[in-house]
């Protein structure tokens, strides 16, 4: 929706996830979501701003290691929502994979 192109624009233009919030008055979790969104509809294709290589290796260690505890264990890590985001890009990168 309108709301996802708002947060893709001020990502393109720099913001990161907790002034992209605090300038459309949202939760930086529901920034997340906006960004698993965009992630899944190919609409965003550089992470780098907001994810660092650490915390997806992280997310996706734990998701092949210890899924069980998982979320328990990452709650305490990292923001709300940012491990949706590391599993958003691991399926983007998986569909980019597969149409080679």
């Amino acid at each position: 929706g309108l709301s996802h192109d708002e947060t893709l624009l001020l990502l393109n233009a720099g913001y990161d996830v907790a002034g992209i919030a605090e300038t459309k008055g949202i939760k930086p979790r529901t920034v997340y979501t906006h960004i698993v969104s965009l992630i899944r509809q190919d609409k965003l294709t550089d992470f780098s701003t907001v994810i660092t290589r650490e915390q997806y290796t992280r997310v996706m260690t734990l998701a092949r290691e210890n899924p069980d505890k998982m979320w328990d264990i990452l709650e305490k890590e990292m923001p709300d929502g940012l491990p949706n985001v590391a599993l958003a890009i691991s399926d983007f990168l998986l569909r980019q994979k597969e149409k080679k």
